[in-house]
Parts: structure tokens; C-alpha cells; sequence
């Protein structure tokens, strides 16, 4: 289990590193465009925030069917709904599965706190990035659209649909907006690097 961590780890810094000339190249050329003040903390945290979620959407993908080749992935998608294979609706059920049948913490801390955790540099980025994500009720939108939104995808790629990963997910964007709101009071000039 510690090996399927830290290779996923690698393999998410080298997706990172993978598109940082990509996003280097785009982003001065955009920035050459705008004229004003340009807040270098703001570029850094920005390109970290967007390199991140680059690499966190590719690994949630990885091994997927390839939809733009495959012909008939509505029918199959439409298929697994009426069978339910590989897809649970029921809340906690999964989570309940895994603390009960599961062999160690290990199994447990990887699956539901990895679930947890990978999102909260979603809940962290944006209101760090964005003003208007300072509202508690954008913020929660946003927490609860992504994954929503990479659930409904993983239906057509043949990968699980499970209303469990949206619940973690969902609870690392807001305690990454928690350590937002913890981090803004003892460092109020962090608010500067909104827009």
C-alpha cells in the first residue's frame, strides 16, 4: 500500500513537471498581454494550484476507457446504470466496507483520508486564488461540483461511480477552505493574493 502512495505521488509530480514548460510558455505569453501589477507569490501559488489539478485529473483518469475512441460509450455508461456494476448511490457504504473489511489502517488511511486529502488543495486554491471563493456557499458549490462532475465522467470511461468519493472529496474542498479561513487570520496579507 505505501508503494501504490508514493508511486502516486510520483507519477502526480511527474505529470506536473510534465506540463510546467506548457504552462510556463502559456502563462507569459498571457501575462505579456495584460498590463498592471503582476504579484509573483499570486503567479507561483497559481501555477502550483493549476499544475496540481492537471496532475490530480490525470491520475483520476488514468487506465480509463478512451471515450473519444470508443464508439458506444453512452450505450455502456446507460448499461452499468441499469446493472450497477461498479457503481454505488448508497452514502457511506463504501466507507463502512472499507473500515470493516479492510486489513490495517493502512487500507483505510490510503483509500478514505487519500480521498480527503487530495482535495483540499482544490478547497485551499480557490479562495486563496479567488475572492469570490471566500463565500462559504461558492466555496461549497465548487467543493461539491468537481467531484460530482469527475464521477459522472468516470461512468463513461468504465471506471467506479461511487457517491462515497464525492462525500471525501467533497470534505477535503471544505477543510481546505477551513485551513483557508485558519490561515487568513494569522496571515491577514495572504488575502492579497486573491482576485
Amino acid at each position: 500500500m505505501t508503494t501504490t502512495v508514493s508511486s502516486g505521488v510520483a507519477k502526480l509530480v511527474w505529470i506536473m513537471l510534465c506540463f510546467l514548460p506548457l504552462y510556463s510558455v502559456g502563462r507569459v505569453s498571457w501575462l505579456d498581454q495584460k498590463t498592471g501589477d503582476k504579484n509573483r507569490a499570486r503567479e507561483i501559488i497559481l501555477a502550483l494550484f493549476v499544475l496540481f489539478m492537471i496532475g490530480l485529473l490525470a491520475l483520476t483518469f488514468e487506465n480509463g476507457i478512451n471515450i473519444w475512441q470508443q464508439k458506444s460509450f453512452f450505450r455502456q455508461a446507460k448499461e452499468r446504470l441499469q446493472s450497477g456494476v461498479g457503481i454505488n448511490f448508497v452514502p457511506f457504504h463504501t466507507i463502512r466496507a472499507f473500515i470493516k473489511y479492510s486489513p490495517g489502517w493502512r487500507g483505510i488511511m490510503i483509500n478514505i483520508v487519500g480521498n480527503i486529502v487530495m482535495f483540499l488543495p482544490w478547497g485551499l486554491g480557490l479562495p486563496l486564488l479567488w475572492k469570490k471563493y471566500q463565500s462559504f456557499l461558492h466555496l461549497a458549490f465548487m467543493s461539491l461540483a468537481l467531484p460530482v462532475c469527475i464521477e459522472f465522467v468516470q461512468l463513461f470511461i468504465g471506471r467506479t461511480v461511487d457517491v462515497d468519493d464525492v462525500i471525501l472529496n467533497f470534505a477535503g474542498g471544505m477543510l481546505g477552505g477551513l485551513i483557508y479561513l485558519v490561515l487568513s487570520k494569522l496571515f491577514p496579507r495572504i488575502g492579497r493574493l486573491g482576485k
